[in-house]
């Protein structure tokens, strides 16, 4: 017997992974207009994990060596963004902004800005779609980068979640490109205890629209 807890779970879900799908779709067209061929982004995965799951999820993300983009969620709800990218994306990606060679290098402080703002980017678009249909204002920190250090961005997400609830909702999207020349894992974090309040407006907003 479905319990009416289970039930409002899964409803809660399906609502998230529209919403997610629709602000994904917009920071997808931010990325095809700044690399110039189109990208998707497409929700791959909706769960709730314990906190002490987090690492292995993200470790699962890629075996090759990776870079990892961390951003915090501000405004009336929070939570974070983890974008991760193996190493020969990041330089496919500084050959298209900056003109660089795609050889394995210690990144230059300008190429670091890039990859940087392309986080942002990403970061910022989907939060904005999301803020549009919620109603509330949502805002990105500047980008934590780390480069070819999983370990010390997992370090960093789960110091963050720590003393959370023990359950963390995890949205998992995949990045596809038809030339495959990007690849990555976009993560939205949003902190449970305010993943009513995300929803709860656009609810709202529904209703408003059917009357």
């Amino acid at each position: 017997m479905v319990t009416p807890q289970r039930r409002n779970r899964h409803a809660m879900l399906v609502k998230l992974r529209v919403l997610s799908e629709h602000s994904l779709g917009r920071a997808a067209q931010s990325l095809t207009a700044l690399l110039g061929y189109p990208v998707r982004l497409a929700v791959s995965r909706i769960t709730t994990v314990s906190l002490g799951e987090m690492p292995a999820l993200l470790a699962a993300a890629g075996t090759d060596r990776m870079a990892g983009l961390r951003v915090q969620i501000g405004g009336e709800t929070g939570g974070q963004i983890i974008i991760l990218f193996p190493l020969g994306t990041v330089f496919r990606m500084l050959r298209v902004l900056l003109g660089t060679h795609e050889g394995p290098r210690p990144l230059s402080e300008e190429e670091r800005s890039a990859v940087q703002e392309v986080g942002n980017i990403l970061a910022s678009s989907f939060l904005s779609g999301l803020s549009d249909l919620l109603g509330k204002p949502l805002m990105p920190s500047p980008p934590e980068i780390h480069l070819d250090d999983l370990k010390g961005l997992m370090g960093q997400v789960a110091a963050d979640l720590k003393g959370h609830a023990s359950e963390i909702l995890v949205v998992q999207a995949l990045f596809e490109d038809p030339e495959q020349l990007i690849e990555g894992r976009f993560f939205v974090l949003p902190e449970m205890e305010s993943l009513e309040a995300m929803l709860r407006p656009a609810e709202a907003g529904k209703r408003s629209e059917d009357a």
